[in-house]
């Protein structure tokens, strides 16, 4: 009997096969489809997209991959979220106040 864990993590899978094994749970197949076309948002405008190879007319990629591009857009999330969060620290009371957010000295 083959398992899904025999496969090594650089052979080159269907793409909804190589995603499946690598998140647990059901993965709708338009997800990874929109990972390959769409990519998600990174740092400064770019798109992070999962790599594929097409065999034929079908994408396939690696479990590898499909790890490496899960890293990338965890790192871009983080970096978002601290780059926002250092944003909300170095807003001034003058800055507030100045639009409208703060009572004023009276």
């Amino acid at each position: 009997m083959h398992t899904a864990n025999a496969v090594p993590d650089n052979a080159l899978q269907p793409l909804t096969e190589a995603v499946r094994q690598v998140i647990p749970g059901n993965v709708n197949p338009s997800t990874p489809w929109r990972w390959v076309t769409r990519g998600i948002a990174g740092l400064d405008g770019e798109r992070i997209r999962l790599p594929v190879t097409y065999v034929g007319r079908a994408p396939h990629t690696t479990k590898a991959a499909v790890r490496q591009w899960l890293a990338d857009v965890t790192a871009a999330r983080l970096a978002r979220m601290a780059r926002t969060q250092q944003r909300a620290a170095d807003v001034t009371g003058a800055e507030l106040e100045a639009v409208g957010l703060t009572a004023g000295r009276r």
